[in-house]
């Protein structure tokens, strides 16, 4: 299994991958706790600096380039300054021609505050979210067709990273899962709120609170009752595979001839979540387009959401992090 798993890992650089979805620019604002406000009782922080980094799809795309693949991101943000600095935080020589400024667009990000004195760590304390969720004229629309058909015979796999901001609607979905069909391309969705409308894909990664609202039901840490749902929904949404991350318990994949749960990989002691279900995707994506199989690219993803997870922030998972976790995984 280790040799196998660390061949897939080797074939990353010879992949390209299509990122459709939202872009983001993730915000880290730190300040150091000075005194509490005379005014209300709340903390005052003298601030110090902000460290801005990809953010949803956008670093879907950045896990696809640290892990070795070429990402080729595909969506429209506006021409402002936080799509600037999401420029400027993308890797180098990630190709962004296909990533469209319009000034009838806002980039969308979220600005996250952390404070703490100076011998200690920063911790979050707020999230302010800055959501302008975009309406694509029927130009718009367009220009995204003509991209996907233009694209999708030219890359290994695509993944939608649909957080409901509107780079991804009704007809764009339903090209793009037709095009990936047509061409025989693997394709994966993760979804923040809609995972029953991409019906048709090749797989699925939601975690279990999306599930659970996506039902309208409770789970927990009840595995018959996510075995029984997650089994239903592989058939209703015509997937050939379901990963679904679960947090401190791993993560639990469906395919056809059965189910597997997979404990997580590390601690569960975790650092900082953000991020990490993006880091999944990329990994279980790029780990199937190298030719993986389901429970494989599971066990990747496994592996480099419990690297991340350890990390502050948003943050990305290399393709040697990945190599030396595998050795190291019993």
């Amino acid at each position: 299994m280790k040799d196998s798993l660390s061949q897939l890992v080797d074939k990353f650089s010879d992949l390209k991958i299509l990122v459709l979805g939202d872009f983001l620019l993730d915000q880290f604002v730190f300040g150091e706790i000075s005194r509490v406000s005379r005014e209300a009782p709340v903390l005052i922080l003298k601030y110090q600096n902000t460290h801005s980094v990809p953010g949803g799809g956008a670093n879907t795309v950045a896990n696809v380039e640290s892990l070795g693949a070429k990402a080729i991101p595909l969506g429209f943000v506006g021409d402002d300054e936080p799509a600037d600095l999401l420029f400027s935080s993308w890797p180098e020589g990630l190709e962004k021609r296909y990533v469209f400024r319009g000034s009838e667009f806002q980039t969308n990000r979220k600005a996250r505050i952390l404070a703490g004195s100076f011998h200690s760590f920063r911790q979050q304390v707020v999230r302010m979210d800055y959501e302008h969720p975009f309406f694509l004229e029927e130009h718009h629309e367009r220009k995204l067709l003509q991209c996907l058909s233009d694209l999708i015979p030219q890359v290994d796999t695509v993944i939608l990273s649909d957080y409901s901001l509107g780079n991804i609607n009704s007809r764009v979905r339903e090209s793009v899962l037709a095009l990936a069909a047509q061409h025989g391309k693997i394709i994966v969705v993760d979804s923040r709120d809609s995972p029953d409308l991409h019906k048709g894909a090749t797989s699925i990664t939601p975690n279990i609170t999306e599930i659970e609202a996506a039902l309208s039901i409770q789970i927990g840490k009840d595995l018959s009752l996510l075995e029984e749902v997650g089994s239903r929904l592989l058939q209703e949404w015509q997937l050939q595979a379901l990963l679904v991350t679960r947090g401190k318990l791993g993560m639990s994949l469906f395919v056809k001839d059965g189910i597997t749960h997979i404990p997580i990989y590390g601690t569960d002691e975790v650092a900082d979540v953000t991020g990490a279900g993006d880091t999944v995707t990329a990994t279980y994506t790029t780990a199937l387009a190298a030719g993986g199989s389901f429970q494989q690219a599971a066990r990747l993803a496994n592996c480099a959401g419990g690297i991340v997870v350890m990390k502050r922030g948003t943050a990305t998972v290399s393709q040697a992090e990945l190599r030396q976790a595998v050795e190291d995984h019993p």
